[in-house]
């Protein structure tokens, strides 16, 4: 699978980005493992993780999985949103949250918390659950533009990099709430990883602000909800869609990490 630079960036990245949202759904650390592995064989070479997913499942998955192939990933958390009920849970008090929060959706809501002292506390949690010293991207979970103190937070992120414990950073989340910054053409805005669609094409606003699309995710999901396309077809149009930059998908079925594979290297074959 081909590797793109993403625009305004150092950061080389597979076509296709690897989502660990769902990891957790795995009923065992061994087929999420290979999960993995599998992806990473097929050239997914970007992983995209948060503190959110799976209550931190995710991460620590992740960390297993990055043992002895760290020098040909790269890898996205995220701050903001994290778990209910503390940053340290086990695999079964995070499926009694989720299965009272059917109940009770509030207890697997997550946590908000945009102060400085929760972000470098995450990062320093990040980093230790994935094993690694720096984190290449990381990523205001679904910034809200009313809570965040922007400069503080650009001025604690370029104090990181400067510590090498990041590379770079950005946004993760739907297209509009990252309008404001937009406007601004604020730096806090290095990387957008927006949520967008065949149908309502909501990163349109990324791109009408005069930027190139960098992440993208959501095409599949949405696409199966509205029945409108096959996800051969969808992601065939998606790549075409964002042309310069990587395409976030998740999956928990070892097939359609071949199938969704297939379908990024015949584009890459068309554009050579």
């Amino acid at each position: 699978m081909r590797r793109v630079t993403l625009p305004g960036t150092d950061l080389k990245v597979s076509r296709l980005s690897f989502g660990t949202a769902s990891l957790h759904h795995l009923p065992t650390s061994r087929q999420r493992q290979y999960l993995m592995a599998t992806a990473f064989d097929r050239g997914f070479t970007h992983f995209d993780t948060a503190p959110y997913y799976g209550f931190g499942i995710a991460e620590e998955e992740l960390g297993r999985f990055l043992r002895g192939r760290r020098g040909g990933t790269t890898i996205a958390t995220k701050v903001g949103l994290y778990p209910p009920g503390g940053l340290h849970p086990n695999t079964a008090s995070v499926w009694l949250r989720k299965l009272a929060g059917r109940v009770f959706p509030g207890i697997s809501r997550p946590v908000v918390d945009w102060s400085i002292s929760a972000a470098s506390k995450s990062l320093d949690i990040s980093l230790r659950r994935l094993g690694i010293d720096q984190i290449d991207l990381l990523l205001l979970h679904e910034p809200a533009s009313g809570a965040v103190q922007s400069e503080v937070f650009m001025d604690w992120l370029k104090n990181e990099q400067r510590k090498g414990r990041i590379r770079a950073w950005g946004m993760a989340g739907q297209a509009d709430c990252m309008d404001t910054w937009l406007s601004t053409n604020h730096p806090l805005g290095m990387v957008l990883q927006v949520r967008d669609s065949l149908e309502r094409k909501e990163a349109d606003l990324v791109t009408s602000h005069g930027r190139d699309l960098q992440i993208t995710y959501g095409y599949l999901s949405s696409s199966a909800m509205s029945g409108t396309q096959p996800v051969v077809k969808t992601l065939e149009l998606a790549l075409r869609r964002n042309v310069r930059g990587s395409i976030l998908v998740s999956t928990r079925r070892l097939a359609h990490v071949g199938e969704l594979a297939a379908v990024a290297e015949r584009a890459d074959g068309e554009t050579d």
